[in-house]
């Protein structure tokens, strides 16, 4: 059997959340809904996805600023999701591309995702 992940979420009239099995709640609010935390899980998916690769390639640090787009008819799924991979202090830009492109085929959420959207990455090297 697969990993099994579960979280808890509660609705009243003041406040909206979620909790992981710790307790640890994550708010509902109008700058952090679903679509944020939906966004927010891909970057991570992606991030640990390529973080598990056995490679030479080094780097320091990485953002990952995702972008996604919904339909306006029902249901209002992902149209079209670019993430943009901003990584510094890279030994190796090209491995570190490919080491990407890998992520994008092995990326569980990333993969998901694009059963329903259009899946764009790229990757820039800071200075």
């Amino acid at each position: 059997m697969g990993q099994i992940r579960t979280i808890s979420a509660h609705f009243d009239r003041s406040r909206r959340f979620f909790e992981n099995s710790l307790g640890r709640e994550f708010d509902f609010t109008s700058s952090t809904g679903p679509y944020e935390y939906l966004l927010g899980a891909l970057a991570g998916c992606f991030h640990s996805t390529l973080s598990s690769f056995e490679t030479d390639c080094t780097w320091e640090s990485m953002d990952i600023g995702v972008e996604g787009i919904k339909r306006t008819e029902t249901p209002t799924t992902l149209e079209r999701t670019v993430l943009t991979i901003l990584v510094h202090g890279a030994s190796d830009e090209d491995a570190f591309s490919k080491l990407a492109e890998r992520a994008a085929d092995e990326c569980s959420i990333y993969n998901t995702l694009k059963c329903v959207s259009s899946m764009e990455w790229r990757v820039e090297f800071a200075e």
